[in-house]
């Protein structure tokens, strides 16, 4: 509000020129779309962006010659959908940013795997993991029987580096 309310005075001063004025608003309120995006603000500072943009798309062009200028029902009609779509857009941008990776080793950094030829170290042994066979190396030199289970710990070139999952029913015997 007071970056809005300081553009205006200076408009209203006579400082800025008219179309200086439109832009820097509408500058302002693309900057609250997407601080709105970003920070949890319940709609204010979409509110205000909205504010700034129509105020901008009224000062931005004001010909003395013809008297046109933009319309309010223009600047409404397309500062709500610019707002709504950038706000939108912002917030998917910035929620796909904690997605877990979908490619590449770090995908399989975590993901639980079947022993499908036995892991006995020094040798290394074949997992089945993400619909692959893998090669697998046991952590912490453990031998590991066909069949079992294992989480994936480590990808280093194309062997895996792999530990037993520990199942409920084999902690209590």
């Amino acid at each position: 509000m007071g970056v809005i309310a300081l553009v205006l005075a200076l408009f209203a001063m006579h400082m800025l020129p008219i179309n200086f004025a439109g832009l820097l608003l509408i500058v302002v309120a693309l900057v609250l779309f997407v601080l709105e995006a970003k920070y949890p603000t319940h709609g204010v500072l979409g509110v205000g962006g909205v504010v700034a943009m129509v105020l901008g798309a009224l000062f931005l062009i004001d010909s003395p010659l013809t008297g046109m200028g933009v319309s309010l029902g223009a600047a409404l009609g397309v500062a709500i959908p610019c707002a709504a779509i950038i706000i939108i857009l912002m917030r998917l941008v910035l929620r796909s940013r904690t997605w877990k990776q979908s490619t590449g080793k770090e995908e399989l950094i975590g993901e639980v795997g079947e022993v499908t030829e036995a892991v006995e170290p020094p040798e290394v042994g074949m997992v089945f993991v993400h619909g692959e066979l893998w090669r697998a190396a046991a952590r912490g030199g453990e031998e590991i029987p066909k069949g079992a289970r294992v989480r994936v710990k480590k990808v280093a070139g194309l062997t895996l580096e792999v530990e037993l999952v520990k199942t409920p029913q084999s902690a209590s015997s």
